[in-house]
């Protein structure tokens, strides 16, 4: 067991992206503010985004109703990719799950709407079904060999397809079960829940990747699979749970976008998709340079919201946004790339 264990940990040194840090006591003296620098710029950057837009627009960027309202709006993109976060970090990307999440709300409005059946039987319904299209996806990609960016196109086309027919191309917003928005809505600590559901996915996904061994094979995976495999790790049964866990939290974030809507529609989630990509990657340049994060890709989300959120109030006009949004994604992946190779050696 001690050898798959620390074959495992040398396996998550390979691939750009998840490369492993090195010990801080192995750096020199002179390197710490480099490394300070390169752990926590992100956090800087974002503190220095905040005094920048405070000073700009201080009655309306500067206020605790906005840093409430930027919390609130980001838990479904932040619930969203840290679902995501699982496929990319063994090495496979997951179209889907913008899809999934559309899907998920309408399942759920329908579900309201057309059937008897109670809150406490759709939630878990809805997240068993973001589950069951996460596992196809991996069933693809992993048992048949399938490259994961059509794999996942491919099914989320076809969820896109079940997701109009069964709004029939209109909104659903009546018979939505209360239970939902009461988990999205309710107040707690002048937060709204969404925020604090968000938060607790966020700290267990992290005891996962960082104190489990199947967050270690998770980082095995994603740094070598050949590797990983010769070391006993079963490649596609990690892949299979990671795309697993992407679609139940891809339906998670549905519930989520419906309770705080009120109502669902087939345009649901797939704007989120680039928006995810660019908070992972731009993640992984921050708390654990060179590795896909937790706490990287929360605080790029917030970096990602105040700086548009900031612009928006100077009157940048919102086509803007994905154009802010693609530049970013694009310039995290050349980052990541650049720090993977230094940390890997």
């Amino acid at each position: 067991m001690t050898e798959t264990t620390s074959t495992e940990k040398k396996a998550g040194t390979g691939g750009a992206g998840n490369a492993r840090p090195r010990a801080i006591g192995s750096k020199s003296e002179g390197s710490r503010p480099r490394d300070f620098l390169q752990r926590y710029g992100s956090v800087l950057l974002l503190i220095l985004v905040c005094v920048i837009f405070s000073i700009l627009s201080p009655e309306t960027f500067a206020t605790k109703q906005n840093a409430v309202t930027i919390l609130q709006q980001q838990a479904v993109l932040a619930c969203l990719a840290l679902g995501l976060l699982l496929p990319i970090a063994v090495g496979e990307f997951d179209l889907s799950v913008g899809y999934v999440l559309g899907f998920a709300a309408v399942e759920a409005a329908a579900l309201g709407g057309k059937t008897d059946l109670p809150g406490g039987v759709i939630v878990p319904a809805v997240i068993l079904t973001g589950i069951l299209i996460g596992t196809l996806n991996g069933v693809l990609t992993a048992g048949f060999r399938i490259h994961s960016l059509i794999a996942t196109l491919g099914v989320g086309f076809a969820v896109s397809g079940g997701t109009v027919g069964i709004s029939g191309g209109t909104t659903l917003f009546q018979g939505v079960s209360p239970i939902i928005p009461k988990l999205a809505n309710t107040n707690i600590l002048g937060l709204k829940s969404a925020v604090w559901i968000v938060f607790a996915l966020a700290i267990a996904l992290y005891l996962v990747l960082e104190y489990t061994p199947f967050g270690r094979r998770v980082y095995a995976v994603g740094g070598s699979e050949r590797v990983a495999r010769l070391a006993g790790v079963r490649t596609e049964m990690i892949k299979i749970a990671a795309f697993a866990i992407a679609g139940g939290m891809a339906a998670c974030a549905g519930i989520l976008q419906l309770g705080q809507a009120g109502g669902a529609t087939p345009a649901f989630g797939v704007n989120l998709l680039l928006p995810a990509f660019a908070a992972i990657f731009l993640g992984a340049t921050a708390i654990k340079p060179g590795v896909f994060n937790v706490w990287g890709t929360i605080i790029a989300i917030l970096l990602l919201a105040a700086g548009f959120t900031g612009l928006g109030l100077q009157g940048v006009p919102l086509w803007v946004q994905p154009i802010f949004d693609g530049v970013v994604l694009l310039a995290a992946v050349l980052v990541t790339r650049r720090e993977a190779r230094s940390l890997g050696g």
